[in-house]
């Protein structure tokens, strides 16, 4: 890619990962007030889940205060953004938007920003038609025969996305990853780490700190395959299947240097009752008399141990897992319910009622007795909880989250937390005026870090006096109210799930390889 100076005025068609360059008029923001209307009562279609239809891309953004010059590379984050108004609105559940890919490009202390849709087979299929085919999964609704020609099931693409064997992925565990140029943000179709996997994958992957390589699995039903993936090549090169009994809504796993740790709850998901129109995501206590169990798989050997943890809860993401004093140790967050009750799948609960407030437990396995105990660590309700992936599967001290403690009739979130596992403390910031419900934070390390904590945490913030969102840079091991910079972007990110960040390196090395592949 050529770095000749351009003369003012001028923008490259695909900036994205150099800088500076000219400046660019940004988009007109299009608001979608008519999402407003759809479903006025849907939480999960207003405020910061609002939809959001153009896609957008915009440079040399706005920057209050500084982005630190080690910060270079590109903050990735999926939105869930339905493009089409729901089939059912009153039923519709935030897991179901559509994906659409944000990447937030820093260099040099400036930032570029663009926007797309990852376009599915399923999400072309409804463009072609002008309308929602689909029917939603969560919390059932309306069926009908799909149209001659359409894919079988929607693969919404909304949950996760990060940089893999030079593609940028984006994951959704009912169907294969998709891949997208990690710059140009174009999509070129589904992918299988050639030809290792074959439906569907997990959203929640783990990179091992010690090779590179991927780390995740697939949930079909009841049965778990465990994976791992060549950093070099991208071929798989270990699996491992095996029966949990019961077809649990296993979103998130957690690895130890041996381990790769699976939960068993009696949150399911049940493909039988979406084909009927019923609530697809279901609380069935009864389908674990023993409550909860805690499934450990040995990452050499494949031998895999059920431990009973007891109680009917779920966890809903992990911060990370080790190995100390021969106990596996896992650090999270757990719910006390996820999904409508097995017994009102013909009145299902309202969307928001899934949501109780989550908090943070340490659950430890004795290897050699087998017993597993729990404790709460902190009643300060919180989500998404992330450490520095340089600690994956080793003992970490620090973890960060996106607080909950209020129920708000429009927002989730609304701070942004750190917690020192070591002393066994909390501390909490909000945003500055205006800024609100953040979302995943990711940590990014200073060049040549010192410690555990030395980086910075990114999080996108909705605004709620201009309706648009706003990247924030925190210094990590100084958490405070007011950020290092505030990164105004010229659209909304309708509130998601998970994002990654990807250095300078990894990102112009899969932008260079890309680029080879094309000519």
């Amino acid at each position: 890619m050529s770095t000749t100076p351009l003369r003012p005025g001028l923008v490259p068609p695909d900036p994205m990962t150099i800088a500076p360059r000219a400046a660019a008029t940004p988009p007109v923001p299009h608001r979608t007030e008519d999402a407003a209307d759809w479903a006025p009562g849907n939480k999960f279609l207003g405020g910061p889940f609002r939809p959001w239809t153009e896609e957008d891309a915009a440079y040399d953004l706005e920057v209050v205060g500084e982005i630190p010059a080690d910060l270079a590379g590109a903050l990735f984050r999926i939105s869930s953004n339905p493009r089409f108004q729901p089939r059912d609105p009153e039923r519709y559940h935030w897991w179901e938007g559509d994906g659409m890919v944000c990447g937030v490009y820093l260099r040099d202390g400036r930032a570029a920003y663009r926007t797309r849709w990852v376009m599915t087979d399923s999400m072309k299929f409804e463009v072609e038609q002008g309308h929602a085919v689909y029917s939603g999964f969560a919390n059932g609704g309306s069926t009908a025969p799909l149209p001659q020609g359409a894919p079988p099931a929607k693969n919404v693409a909304n949950t996760n996305v990060g940089i893999f064997d030079d593609h940028l992925l984006v994951y959704f565990e009912g169907g294969l990853p998709y891949s997208m140029h990690p710059e140009t943000l174009e999509t070129y179709g589904t992918y299988d780490f050639h030809g290792g996997i074959d439906v569907l994958c997990t959203a929640h992957f783990k990179t091992d700190p010690a090779t590179g390589d991927l780390l995740f699995f697939a949930a079909t039903g009841p049965t778990i395959t465990w994976y791992r993936a060549d950093v070099k090549t991208g071929d798989i090169v270990d699996s491992h299947t095996f029966d949990i009994k019961v077809p649990v809504l296993m979103h998130d796993f957690a690895v130890t240097e041996n381990y790769a740790v699976f939960f068993v709850t009696p949150a399911q998901f049940r493909l039988d009752h979406i084909m009927q129109g019923k609530p697809g995501v279901v609380w069935d206590e009864g389908s674990l008399p023993h409550g909860v169990q805690i499934v450990l798989m040995h990452r050499g050997t494949h031998q895999v141990t059920w431990h009973e943890a007891g109680g009917h809860w779920a966890n809903t993401h992990f911060y990370n897992a080790y190995e100390r004093d021969g106990q596996v140790v896992v650090d999270g967050h757990r719910i006390t319910r996820l999904g409508t009750p097995a017994d009102q799948l013909d009145t299902p609960v309202t969307s928001h009622s899934w949501f109780p407030p989550s908090l943070p437990h340490r659950w430890s396995v004795d290897l050699t007795t087998g017993k597993a105990t729990e404790e709460m660590l902190s009643g300060l309700a919180g989500e998404f909880p992330r450490i520095n992936d340089a600690r994956t599967g080793l003992e970490h001290r620090y973890g960060y989250f996106v607080t909950t403690r209020s129920l708000a009739a429009d927002t989730m979130s609304d701070g942004l937390a750190k917690h020192d596992f070591l002393r066994g403390t909390t501390s909490v910031v909000e945003g500055p005026a205006g800024l609100t419900n953040p979302g995943e934070p990711v940590f990014v390390a200073r060049e040549n870090a010192r410690s555990e904590d030395d980086g910075y945490l990114l999080s996108l913030w909705w605004n709620r006096l201009t309706g648009l969102s706003e990247l924030l840079v925190h210094d990590a091991s100084d958490l405070v109210r007011t950020p290092l910079a505030r990164v105004k972007l010229p659209s909304r990110v309708p509130f998601g799930f998970h994002g990654n960040w990807a250095d300078r390196s990894v990102l112009d090395q899969a932008v260079a390889a890309l680029g080879e592949e094309a000519g």
